[in-house]
């Protein structure tokens, strides 16, 4: 007989290979569409009839199993073939790409923490920024500045270090590798002219690393458009449709990034009337970029967009690359002197920092009704980082700026329910830029260290690695604190549960409630970031006495030692991991950052949804047309789950009727629900408010859930949506609630060996699956055809 059903596997962030989601061999199951990167596996049908019934996977008759895999999408880097230097060069500086896309991708993502404009209500084509909702103009200004430290940072590598001071007399430096040393010795102002195009090849290698990605999996579009809901962000056709709009930010982002370059040296010879035309010239193109970064804030697939304006982002990196050419033709026939350090890679860094830092302290306060705080924090902020310069008692203003900002800061009634009491954006944008500046840092302290002794860096690096490592101390206490807490509940395991476990259940269920206070933990790291940068910047700029303090100079130094082994982690991270497999670091980061489509930075990860979500959707409305019996079951595990809700939001409402949801392992209501209320919140879910995982409590749920809405995705699936979680899961959690529900069920713990705990993987092969699936297409097999194609079942109805 013909299967009515399709039960469809998506797999999670461990990227199970397409014969294990199927439960099949290897040499049973073969790929029927698709590509390395995303791809439809199904049994073959030749050898499931060799097969023992265990290993065929118990299909029923009536139900064709499938998998999707979209693990290419987000996991693998695209790689030069080949064992010669070149190619192992290129896939080295590959990784090191992947690298300082890290923070762009946080910054990408507290785009989309913000509180997004109000979908529900009409609103109309033609919109300008400020319409956009709040934050979003600040945070696309904020990746701008990420691109603007990322391009100092390698100035300072490039041009201070290596061009300028290795080449003055009593210095000495150790040389390039034979086959990039292609200069030998020249005169100073051509090191100059040469180390001035590696940042301008590390911008366009940052262009090529994330367009070939994008060219190989973004862009793809659906066979028909879906139904847009009102309040369902994710049911907007431009959520996943690639689009120019990220190619007009790449551009301006480019033209930044090639005025900052000429800046860095035309500024240090303004004496020179043609380097002052210069540096007016690019000053003034990077004003234009900035006023048209915030102007594209109307670009983003959250608002109505006319999108216009790209001969703008043409004419300004024309522009900006006219100016660098010129700039390049002046070092060389001019031939300028450069006999000190570049004063704008020294006081560049902090002050774009403390601009940046104010966005940060302003994010705080985007979800909260307070109109005016962002803007006051901003104030006191700057207030308080100019005073340092002049006031001596700076630590006045810090006290004024400290208590306004808690005032401000401090969170409302209902603020529980959203990721960080509604401070996610700020929280977010404090990790990306902490993160930045690590990058930066542990580049200009590494090679300043391995080029040669003798050679000054700007002090804000030493003073960030000193600052961060002296703010690393709380969060090694709290870590501390926790392993003493957990360490009775392990030598004699308290209950964390009402049911009878395993003595070794319930261990690693306190072991994995750890996990569960992740949102906690990074909340705690952003805020230690931040405060190290603002004592980053108040040493930078002030330069106290006590900063000369022989114990102030220990600390600098163990501190440089920090940055050091973080040097080491980075480079055996991303460059050492997964040379063979060409599989990228941090798997699990990469997966959650890469769902989101890119709008505040162009150098962000891509995004494999915009491929992902389109072809789940086809795929489930290819099966569903072929008859009006048919039904799919979408079974998604962990993060695959965010993708079948988004294809499930792509859907006609007369698909939708014809849908199942079996889901397992994931993370929809705890942190989806609370970092993006608006994408998939409780309004969206129809799941119960939930509250953050408590820092030190026996169990970190056991806490009473808000208030349940009337509308959302458990409504109009209508007890066709079965969620399986266990409490040894560290990255699975129930949908709708801790206490006993018609939508959660408990999965095994443990597959009856008494040496191993199940937990985040394995969900399909248990008995649990099995039930679960069953009840899911035993309704609709119970019933005649006749009463299925009635109702709902119409194909066409939207």
């Amino acid at each position: 007989m013909n299967p009515r059903f399709l039960e469809l596997r998506i797999h999670g962030v461990n990227n199970t290979p397409p014969d294990a989601m199927l439960a099949l061999p290897e040499h049973a199951v073969e790929q029927f569409r698709g590509d390395r990167f995303g791809s439809f596996w199904r049994p073959k049908p030749d050898k499931l009839a060799e097969l023992p019934p265990d290993h065929a996977g118990q299909v029923p008759a009536a139900v064709r199993r499938e998998a999707y895999s979209w693990g290419g999408m987000a996991r693998s880097s695209p790689g030069v073939p080949g064992s010669g230097v070149p190619s192992v060069l290129a896939n080295v500086l590959g990784r090191v790409g992947w690298a300082l896309l890290l923070p762009f991708g946080l910054a990408n993502v507290a785009y989309w923490s913000r509180k997004l404009p109000d979908d529900s209500t009409p609103t109309t084509k033609h919109m300008v920024w400020w319409n956009a909702g709040r934050g979003a103009a600040s945070t696309r200004l904020f990746g701008l500045g990420l691109t603007v430290l990322l391009v100092l940072a390698v100035c300072e590598v490039a041009i201070d270090v290596y061009a300028i001071q290795c080449s003055l007399p009593g210095i000495t430096c150790k040389r390039l590798p034979d086959f990039l040393d292609v200069l030998g010795d020249p005169a100073r102002h051509v090191r100059v002219l040469a180390a001035s195009v590696v940042p301008v090849l590390l911008l366009l290698g940052l262009v090529a690393l994330t367009s070939l990605s994008r060219n190989r999996y973004e862009q793809a579009t659906m066979r028909r458009k879906p139904v847009r809901r009102p309040g369902v962000m994710l049911s907007r056709a431009s959520m996943w449709e690639g689009s120019p709009r990220i190619r007009r930010l790449t551009r301006l982002h480019i033209s930044a990034g090639c005025c900052v370059v000429v800046l860095v040296t035309s500024a240090q010879l303004w004496r020179h009337a043609f380097f002052l035309v210069l540096t007016v010239l690019a000053a003034g193109v990077l004003a234009v970029v900035m006023a048209r970064v915030v102007v594209t804030a109307t670009d983003c697939p959250d608002v109505p967009s006319t999108e216009k304006g790209g001969l703008w982002s043409w004419l300004l990196m024309i522009s900006a690359v006219l100016v660098l050419v010129a700039h390049g033709f002046g070092l060389y026939a001019i031939e300028p002197a450069f006999d000190g350090p570049l004063w704008l890679t020294s006081w560049g860094p902090p002050v774009v920092t403390v601009a940046l830092l104010g966005s940060v302290l302003a994010a705080w306060s985007w979800r909260r009704n307070d109109a005016k705080g962002p803007l006051v924090l901003l104030v006191l902020f700057v207030a308080f980082m100019v005073a340092t310069y002049w006031v001596p008692l700076a630590w006045i203003g810090a006290v004024v700026a400290g208590g306004a900002l808690a005032w401000r800061a401090r969170p409302q009634d209902g603020d529980q329910w959203q990721a960080w009491r509604g401070a996610g954006p700020g929280v977010l944008l404090g990790l990306s830029l902490t993160s930045s500046v690590t990058m930066a840092t542990v580049l200009v302290l590494t090679f300043r260290g391995w080029v040669g002794t003798g050679l000054q860096a700007p002090p804000f690096y030493s003073w960030f690695s000193a600052a961060f490592a002296v703010a690393l101390v709380p969060l090694v206490l709290l870590v501390i604190a926790q392993a003493v807490v957990l360490l009775p509940r392990l030598t004699k395991p308290a209950v964390l549960d009402d049911d009878e476990a395993e003595v070794l259940v319930v261990r690693v269920r306190h072991v994995v409630a750890v996990t569960h206070r992740a949102e906690t933990v990074a909340g705690v790291l952003s805020t230690l970031g931040v405060l190290a940068l603002v004592l980053t910047c108040y040493l930078a700029f002030a330069s106290p006495s006590w900063s000369q303090w022989s114990g102030v100079t220990w600390v600098v130094g163990k501190g440089d030692w920090v940055t050091g082994l973080a040097g080491v982690a980075v480079i055996g991270s991303f460059v050492g991991a997964g040379m063979l497999t060409n599989r990228r670091p941090l798997g699990l980061v990469w997966d959650l950052m890469c769902f989101l489509p890119r709008t505040a930075h162009p150098f962000a990860p891509p995004c494999y949804a915009e491929r992902a979500v389109p072809e789940i959707a086809d795929r489930s409305r290819e099966f569903l047309d072929e008859s009006p019996d048919h039904r799919v079951v979408l079974s998604a595990h962990s993060l695959g789950a965010v993708l079948a809700v988004a294809a499930l939001f792509a859907l006609p409402e007369g698909y939708l009727q014809r849908v199942r949801l079996l889901t397992y392992g994931v993370q929809l209501r705890p942190y989806f629900g609370r970092i993006f209320p608006e994408l998939l919140g409780p309004s969206v879910l129809g799941t119960p408010e939930v509250r953050a995982g408590a820092l030190f409590s026996c169990d970190p749920w056991r806490r009473n859930p808000g208030s349940t809405p009337e509308r959302g995705l458990t409504r109009l699936m209508d007890k066709n949506w079965i969620n399986l979680w266990r409490r040894t899961d560290y990255l699975g959690f129930p949908v709708h609630g801790w206490e006993p529900n018609d939508l959660d069920r408990r999965a095994g713990e443990t597959n009856g060996s008494p040496d191993k705990v199940e937990t985040h993987s394995d969900y399909h092969l248990c008995t649990a699956y099995r039930d679960a699936l069953t009840d899911l297409v035993s309704a609709d097999l119970n019933q005649s055809p006749d009463r299925e194609r009635g109702g709902d079942g119409n194909l066409e109805r939207s």
